[in-house]
């Protein structure tokens, strides 16, 4: 059967076909071809937005947290860690290496302690 119009356009982005048969026309409605001068619904697309994520507390951003040894509640040589060992023979005036082992580490700050 033909269409009414002859031709009947349908356009789809930048894509114009005509058609003359209703079987044609449905071929091109079915492909998501619109009928020219018909308004065409228009989906919007989702737009995905960012997540945001609110963390409270000063320390929320500070990052230098996790990379730190945890400090240990002694205050004598003995339950140390290595990172201590070197603040402390550094608040001593002595500037140790800290690719040495800690073992060694440990055995410069008692001669630190017992030259103090």
């Amino acid at each position: 059967m033909h269409l009414k119009k002859l031709p009947t356009w349908f356009v789809k982005g930048d894509s114009r076909r005509a058609a003359y048969y209703t079987i044609q026309a449905r071929e091109l409605r079915a492909k998501g071809y619109v009928e020219e001068g018909a308004k065409a619904e228009v989906k919007k697309p989702i737009e995905r937005q960012p997540e945001i994520v609110v963390e409270a507390g000063a320390s929320a951003y500070d990052s230098t947290d996790a990379l730190q040894e945890p400090q240990s509640d002694g205050e004598t040589i003995e339950e140390m860690t290595k990172a201590e060992l070197l603040d402390w023979a550094m608040d001593q005036g002595h500037d140790l290496k800290n690719s040495l082992p800690k073992a060694e580490i440990f055995k410069l700050c008692k001669e630190i302690e017992e030259s103090a």
